[in-house]
């Protein structure tokens, strides 16, 4: 699920827009979206979630490649899998999920601490983050663009639309 949402939109009396967007991604793209400094961003810690809620949550709603690129050389995949090598990713995707899943429970069963036993699921987890900013258009120019990852590439055209 990726999805953003402008909640606050103003311009100030020399002409400056100030937009704050609500933005939920795949957790494994929070550092890149971190890259972006001149953006102020607070993301909802998966320390603060109880771990039965965490898991419910990675169960019903796993973060997953939007797209999933076939094996080469370079930052980007140009091809997407097709037909049973698609379907055998997909599965063996959820079954790190599920994987993982048990390895939190086991960790909770034991009495390991939510902010440690969360931990375990990030790579499957969606994140909730407030993001503002006054210039966007570096932004747009880097992540709305052919060589983004994929996901990034969804959620900076979703920005931009809403923008």
């Amino acid at each position: 699920m990726i999805k953003s949402e402008i909640i606050s939109d103003s311009i100030n009396p020399c002409g400056n827009r100030l937009t704050t967007f609500v933005l939920e991604f795949p957790r494994w793209i929070l550092a890149e979206v971190n890259t972006h400094r001149m953006l102020s961003k607070n993301a909802a810690s998966s320390r603060a979630i109880p771990i039965e809620r965490m898991i419910e949550m990675v169960k019903t709603n796993p973060a997953v490649p939007s797209f999933w690129g076939k094996n080469q050389s370079g930052m980007q995949s140009e091809e997407e899998l097709t037909g049973e090598a698609l379907q055998e990713v997909k599965d063996a995707w959820l079954r790190a999920r599920d994987r993982a899943i048990e390895s939190a429970q086991e960790l909770s069963k034991i009495g390991l601490h939510k902010q440690y036993v969360n931990r375990t699921i990030e790579n499957f987890m969606h994140v909730r983050i407030i993001l503002s900013g006054t210039e966007f258009q570096n932004f747009f120019a880097l992540r709305a663009h052919k060589d983004a990852q994929p996901e990034f590439q969804r959620l900076a055209f979703s920005m931009l639309d809403n923008y």
